[in-house]
């Protein structure tokens, strides 16, 4: 049974969240920390009945002693932190928000959020005004940008007596929300999952190289995701601008030939998902740095193609590759994604043309297609995180 921890602040519609324990406590371990605020307003006895568990309320025990708490070896918001394989705060007030967006960790609740690799799901809920500020809305984008899940709250009229958006969202809508995050944390389980990130590079002299541009961050992001959905992941990855959020098996390597003895160590898995930027052409490496006073040509000559390769050694792996094009029309990326396909008997290609502004290279963001022999699918503009998602969607079908 998955770990579920229900964080109560000190909004007025809490009370309506003992209904949403309750109801919850048969598909999950439920663990409530309360603030000390929401424990003014509701005794924790109410929560405790609800979810069959002890409610943790403060982060030192009474009578602290440093000395045992350090014999027992037991961290509360570290050990609730690590179990929790989600973590759902309603409802949420602008003030947890403020401190989650901005990394203050003062209480029980907020020191386990920020120690926790598990997703978060937060249900705001206040007075109007207070969602409209400016301040508000500026923590909630942060937070989603730090891939938080938000539940937005809804339209009505609010305890304090205003109307407008900032009641807590329904309750079976948030129940139906957090099964299904709960489903989608399984839908790789068991699945094994080879992914390769990053630009590879080839030594010109013990100075200088050639590459390819990349960031790794989409690799990276869908190495992650995959991880979240309960993969077992394999990261293989040249240079990259970033580093993955959780603790998988990461192989760091540099030429293109290195890349592909790893893929050749790692093929028996499930599915690859190729999205490295791999070296295009190989040099004989100059034992000695080469002057720059002078004219030189350099010989290149092409590296293996892996995408090509893959199916060669294990054809039943279900096989992504990624396409990068420059300045083409919707139909030739389309036909040249097509051929790839063919060639390399890929399940599916994903294709973007890097001279669109705000996508590709380096940013956080893309656009692309998701093509297969017989179909394709258009992406617009959003995050590598929900294009990964949307990737691996593909996946657990």
């Amino acid at each position: 049974m998955k770990e579920l921890i229900v964080g109560v602040t000190s909004g007025i519609a809490l009370y309506k969240v003992v209904d949403l324990v309750s109801s919850l406590k048969d598909k999950f371990n439920i663990t409530v920390i309360m603030t000390e605020h929401a424990t003014k307003l509701i005794n924790q006895k109410v929560f405790e009945k609800a979810s069959g568990n002890k409610v943790a309320t403060k982060l030192f025990r009474k009578g602290f002693d440093y000395k045992k708490y350090l014999k027992l070896m037991e961290i509360k918001h570290i050990s609730l932190a690590d179990k929790a394989d989600l973590i759902l705060i309603a409802p949420t007030t602008a003030n947890t928000i403020a401190k989650l967006a901005n990394g203050i960790a003062d209480d029980l609740l907020t020191t386990t959020v920020l120690a926790t690799k598990a997703d978060v799901i937060l249900c705001p809920s206040m007075n109007v005004n207070m969602w409209d500020n400016k301040l508000t809305q500026s923590n909630l984008k942060k937070l989603k940008q730090t891939n938080f899940h938000i539940i937005e709250p809804e339209y009505g009229k609010l305890a304090c007596g205003y109307k407008g958006k900032g009641r807590l969202a329904n309750i079976k809508s948030i129940e139906e929300y957090t099964l299904n995050l709960a489903k989608e944390q399984n839908s790789l389980k068991n699945k094994s999952i080879l992914i390769t990130a990053g630009a590879t590079s080839e030594e010109i002299d013990p100075v200088r190289i050639i590459t390819n541009r990349s960031s790794g961050k989409m690799g990276i992001a869908i190495a992650d995701e995959a991880h979240r959905r309960g993969a077992k992941v394999t990261l293989i990855r040249a240079n990259t601008t970033v580093d993955p959020s959780y603790s998988y098996k990461d192989i760091q390597v540099r030429s293109a030939a290195d890349m592909f003895k790893a893929v050749k160590n790692s093929i028996k898995s499930d599915i690859m998902i190729h999205t490295a930027a791999v070296s295009d052409f190989t040099i004989n490496k100059k034992t000695k740095k080469l002057s720059s006073k002078n004219n030189i040509n350099l010989e290149l000559t092409p590296t293996t193609k892996i995408l090509e390769k893959v199916k060669k050694l294990n054809p039943s792996i279900f096989l992504i590759g990624f396409k990068a094009e420059y300045r083409q029309t919707k139909t030739n990326l389309i036909k040249k994604s097509r051929e790839k396909i063919k060639l390399a008997k890929a399940d599916l290609i994903v294709a973007n043309d890097i001279s669109k502004k705000g996508a590709g290279f380096s940013t956080d963001n893309n656009e692309v297609y998701i093509i297969s022999k017989n179909t394709e699918e258009f992406l617009p503009l959003q995050s590598k995180t929900d294009i990964a998602k949307k990737i691996l969607e593909k996946c657990a079908q």
